[in-house]
């Protein structure tokens, strides 16, 4: 059975109509689920591979086309302040090649808004713009499925230009039981870096994670997430940003429609990188929960649709201190080709 799941994922990269695209479930021919994907489908910002076409009779290119818009609240408690954010993501795709099946090429462009005050009433803050190609490649060996991208970008608010390396596998110990993870480093270059303080951003991410198949519709599973930075300044010291999130989540279709529950804590900071100084720029903790969900309308589109809520709690000279509850709602629809 284990030779098998290896030879499905192999499969479902020649012939995509035997996975379901919201969930991006590899099933084996009697109907069994035997892998799901355990990344994000509404959210591709790090693993790209989760985007698979749906189509069977696909042409010489097979892929996944995505138009999302995200809304972000904060709400101060004990007071009557607001601010956040809007993200429209212009296109996001992965096209995937016939005579190249193990190679797939992504991109994503869109911009996001942050204002202070309701969605109701506004005050302009600032917009950035972003752009990013990933052209990336993954293999198999028995049960072990791995592979690595690169990501070429450019981001406007602070001018810069990006550049990621990151490594992934996962890896089918029992046919229910996995293990899977990715690693990246990144570069944030500053082009109008001799003028600024604000120098370059380096930056390194790990998240491994566990996951289950209770049975056909129904499974569970467990992420830790590590990250740290640091921004390069001509003075004042240097910036180092470390965080940390746990989150676990189950996952069960009902018919056609697929849903996700999660849940999640961490805590994020920035301070001084300087010894001699110990100013703490932001220090949030935060738990979460999020539902989402995803129902495919034809063949050809997908509906999706997610809801989180957080409890946040910050302090530091560069944000607003105190307890928030943070709000964020996203809809995407996506075209299988």
């Amino acid at each position: 059975m284990n030779k098998y799941i290896a030879s499905a994922f192999m499969t479902l990269l020649l012939s995509p109509g035997i996975a379901t695209a919201s969930m991006s479930i590899v099933k084996d021919n009697a109907g069994n689920v035997v892998a799901v994907d355990p990344w994000s489908y509404l959210d591709e910002s790090v693993m790209w591979t989760s985007a698979r076409s749906s189509n069977p009779n696909g042409g010489k290119v097979q892929g996944v086309l995505k138009v999302k818009y995200a809304i972000e609240d904060n709400n101060w408690r004990h007071s009557h302040q607001h601010n956040g954010s809007d993200t429209l993501t212009f296109v996001q795709g992965v096209m995937r090649f016939n005579a190249l099946p193990d190679w797939y090429l992504a991109f994503t462009s869109g911009r996001k808004t942050n204002y202070d005050g309701s969605w109701e009433s506004q005050t302009y803050i600032s917009q950035d713009q972003w752009t990013q190609v990933i052209l990336g490649r993954e293999s198999f060996y028995k049960q072990l499925r791995y592979g690595w991208d690169v990501m070429g970008g450019s981001v406007s608010l602070e001018d810069r230009w990006q550049a990621r390396l990151k490594l992934f596998a996962d890896l089918q110990l029992t046919d229910s039981l996995s293990i899977f993870g990715y690693a990246y480093q990144q570069v944030d270059h500053r082009r109008s870096g001799g003028t600024q303080n604000d120098r370059d951003v380096n930056s390194f991410q790990f998240e491994p994670g566990a996951q289950y198949i209770i049975n056909n519709s129904t499974g569970v599973w467990f992420r830790n997430l590590f990250s740290s930075g640091r921004l390069d300044r001509k003075q004042w010291g240097d910036i180092k940003n470390k965080e940390w999130t746990t989150s676990a989540g189950v996952w069960h279709n009902w018919g056609k429609l697929s849903t996700t529950f999660s849940g999640g804590y961490g805590h994020d900071s920035k301070y001084n990188a300087r010894k001699d100084d110990s100013e703490v720029f932001q220090s949030s903790r935060y738990k979460y929960i999020k539902l989402s969900a995803n129902y495919p309308v034809t063949r050809r589109f997908t509906l999706s649709g997610e809801v989180t809520g957080t409890d946040l709690k910050q302090n530091g000279s560069w944000v607003t201190n105190g307890k928030a509850w943070t709000t964020e709602y996203k809809m995407m629809v996506d075209f299988n080709f």
